[in-house]
């Protein structure tokens, strides 16, 4: 952890603050801090405070120095009951990505149900007419799912193959008959096809409240892609890092996305960019310094994957690009 001395305040930190319905921990780490990861060690828990974790509108933060080193406390607000904590990133996102499974394993994949098709025909299912799905089922309430992409990771002898799926309409059983079920439609996003797959609903939630935080030391891997698919992306996109809850990431750590330096070689003088960077003939041989491109924060972790907003970026993003713990 780094010592309070060594945060770097935003140059225009506000001495005092009142947090307003709409801001993030996020937005907030950033208006104080130069590197919002940094926010655990600014951050001073008012033990007057039941929950001194949580942030609401209408509470007051006032910046302060304590034996030299920054410090930023709060007073709560008058309506504390009557509103919601802030969390790290938009609850509309979360929302999105965390009420609906986004990435499964392959295991569970292969096991869930799938839709089979209307007795008409019909290529595309509306809520105009029932549809059947290959198994019996007992749960009443399900989501229906796209397949988009999977993602692949090493493990030793293994590949960990995880599944991204989209979102595209909810169901309500019927009835089950035998070894299939008859469904109908009670929301879509988009129509509804054959081997779209099913998974039991799950109830609306926004996660846990968590603080941006620095990934642990020595953490890195690779931002693998978009959850859906695109190579590149850009600010507050979903992305998926090869990293998970198995190599210590959590909801709440951030990441720098590195551009690695590229090699020159030459000589002295007449020094050239080649990706050969095989040192015969006398040649000099000199690597670049990486940069960093910008920020991800965690927003959900599995074993050995993660989901991360793209918080900060000067730059579109891509694929395969490696992922380190945010520098201190």
């Amino acid at each position: 952890m780094i010592a309070a001395s060594e945060v770097r305040l935003s140059a225009d930190a506000p001495e005092n603050y009142t947090v307003k319905k709409g801001d993030t921990l996020w937005d907030i780490a950033g208006l104080y801090l130069e590197k919002p990861w940094h926010w655990p060690t600014l951050w001073q828990h008012n033990p007057a405070i039941k929950n001194p974790h949580l942030i609401y509108p209408g509470d007051k933060l006032r910046l302060s120095w304590l034996d030299g080193k920054p410090v930023l406390s709060y007073t709560a607000g008058a309506n504390r009951t009557d509103s919601t904590p802030i969390n790290s990133t938009s609850p509309s996102v979360l929302r999105q990505f965390l009420t609906y499974d986004t990435l499964i394993h392959e295991r569970e994949y292969l096991l869930a149900p799938r839709v089979l098709g209307t007795q008409e025909g019909w290529s595309y299912i509306s809520k105009r007419t029932p549809f059947f799905v290959d198994k019996s089922l007992d749960t009443e309430e399900w989501f229906i799912y796209r397949t988009v992409t999977d993602f692949q990771r090493e493990k030793g002898d293994a590949v960990v193959r995880m599944i991204s799926l989209k979102k595209v309409g909810e169901a309500k059983l019927v009835r089950s008959i035998d070894d299939i079920a008859e469904m109908t439609l009670t929301r879509q996003n988009q129509e509804i096809k054959p081997n779209d797959i099913l998974l039991p609903a799950l109830g609306a939630k926004t996660g846990e409240i968590f603080h941006p935080k620095p990934a642990p030391d020595g953490v890195e891997g690779r931002m693998v892609g978009h959850l859906y698919g695109s190579n590149y992306v850009g600010h507050r996109q979903i992305v998926v890092v090869e990293l998970g809850e198995q190599d210590g990431l959590n909801e709440g750590h951030t990441l720098s996305v590195v551009v690695p330096g590229v090699a020159m070689k030459g000589t002295k003088g007449e020094m050239r960019y080649d990706s050969d960077i095989d040192n015969g003939g006398g040649d000099v041989v000199k690597v670049l310094p990486s940069t960093s491109a910008g920020t991800l924060l965690v927003i959900r972790s599995y074993p050995f994957f993660s989901l991360a907003m793209v918080v900060e970026a000067d730059k579109p993003l891509k694929a395969d690009m490696p992922v380190i713990a945010a520098e201190g």
